[in-house]
């Protein structure tokens, strides 16, 4: 854990240019954008921190235990069953198929831009996690807990990052492509619900300590809000045109 010291210092320097960024940019660069970017930067920074708490470790790191104790004298034959069933569909495959389908369906519908978004962003979210858990290397819970069979390491989380990533940008492009404000909401909230499941279930099974599923969502949340900015400004130029050739 030697590079978390690193890992903050690149956290706050991305805040602060971010900050620079609002000054010197606001009249040049869309509101949109430069929100996008403060989430993003906003997210890492709080992911550094997460990382950094581990590494000292710091009052954060200081609950892992116990939330793993309780969790573990906590279990039943029923949610036994259930959360691997969950963590399986939220895993690297599960995410990966799903993400494939959804690519898949923008590029019928010819969504073009929005597939490439799906495909880049979870691509993305798949080099984060291999890069990351190998920069920190952290060891998982002890094997008696656990109840899935792991061989990489714990920090962060991959099936919270993937998830956090995957099905945000699935409902993201939903979402922008949708009328009715109830139905966006729908999709986000089950975005995010899916997302909180799918990272409880890593905490329940013993394969993470719940630093890793912070960490997990955390860093999935900056990555999906850079690429989400990326695309976000054309697609809201676009909308605007098509409603006023509809109001024409």
């Amino acid at each position: 854990m030697s590079t978390a010291d690193a890992t903050l210092v690149l956290g706050l320097s991305l805040m602060a240019a971010w900050l620079v960024a609002v000054v010197a940019l606001r009249r040049r660069v869309p509101p949109g954008v430069l929100a996008g970017l403060g989430v993003a930067a906003v997210c890492f920074a709080l992911y550094a921190g997460v990382v950094d708490a581990v590494a000292d470790p710091a009052p954060l790191a200081w609950a892992d235990a116990p939330v793993l104790a309780w969790l573990v004298a906590h279990r039943t034959p029923g949610l036994d069953t259930l959360l691997r069933a969950v963590s399986t569909v939220g895993g690297t495959l599960g995410m990966t198929v799903l993400a494939a389908a959804g690519a898949l369906v923008l590029l019928v519908r010819q969504r073009m831009r929005h597939a490439l978004l799906v495909v880049v962003a979870a691509a993305g979210a798949g080099l984060l996690v291999t890069l990351t858990k190998n920069l920190y290397q952290r060891e998982r819970p002890p094997l008696g807990v656990r109840l899935t069979v792991e061989t990489t390491y714990s920090l962060p989380s991959g099936h919270a990052l993937g998830s956090a990533v995957v099905l945000g940008v699935l409902a993201v492009v939903a979402v922008l492509g949708l009328r009715s404000a109830t139905a966006r909401a729908l999709v986000a909230a089950c975005a995010v619900l899916g997302t909180l499941i799918i990272g409880f279930s890593r905490l329940y099974l013993g394969a993470h300590w719940l630093t890793d599923v912070l960490a997990g969502w955390l860093l999935g949340a900056a990555w999906l809000a850079l690429c989400v900015t990326l695309v976000r400004p054309r697609t809201t130029r676009a909308s605007d045109l098509e409603e006023q050739a509809v109001a024409r």
